[in-house]
């Protein structure tokens, strides 16, 4: 079983530690608590040291462009027992809905592993993200919008006032 690692938002493990390496090729929607509903990827890793090895399981939430991470109970075990945990790993992200695919992070060079996992998503601290909101609408009905609710208010103002 899996469990939520809150303090985790991104991963600054060196490259040379992943073993495994599947994602994703597609977004699905997911509700994690505290984040709206939005598109997901997802990300199952093994990461080797020191004679044992834990699995990772990431949901990157591209709207919020935050990361969720996910790791087994039992946390790091011998690498007697991690290809039944990774499997876990695996079944876990599928019964959300995803098809993990390989990518091959084993067979690449040092610097190219390196390049390649310094560019996922799930490596980067979160960016403090504060954008105003964009709006939908037209100008036009952005216009006939903000009319309406001049003509609200005024409208309550004379409600309230004969009360």
């Amino acid at each position: 079983m899996f469990i939520q690692h809150k303090q985790l938002t991104f991963l600054a493990a060196p490259a040379t530690k992943v073993t495994s390496l599947q994602s994703s090729p597609s977004a699905i929607q997911l509700a994690f608590s505290g984040f709206s509903p939005q598109p997901c990827r997802a990300y199952l890793l093994q990461l080797t040291g020191g004679g044992k090895a834990l699995v990772m399981v990431a949901f990157y939430l591209l709207e919020s462009r935050r990361t969720i991470f996910f790791v087994p109970e039992k946390g790091e075990v011998p690498l007697t027992q991690i290809s039944r945990i990774y499997e876990d790993g695996n079944e876990f992200i599928e019964s959300m809905g995803f098809v993990l695919t390989e990518s091959d992070f084993h067979l690449l060079s040092p610097a190219d592993k390196q390049k390649y996992w310094e560019k996922l998503p799930i490596t980067q601290p979160p960016a403090a993200v504060v954008s105003k909101p964009q709006s939908i609408l037209s100008s036009k009905n952005e216009e006939d919008l903000q009319l309406l609710r001049e003509k609200s208010l005024a409208s309550l103002g004379r409600y309230l006032a004969s009360l």
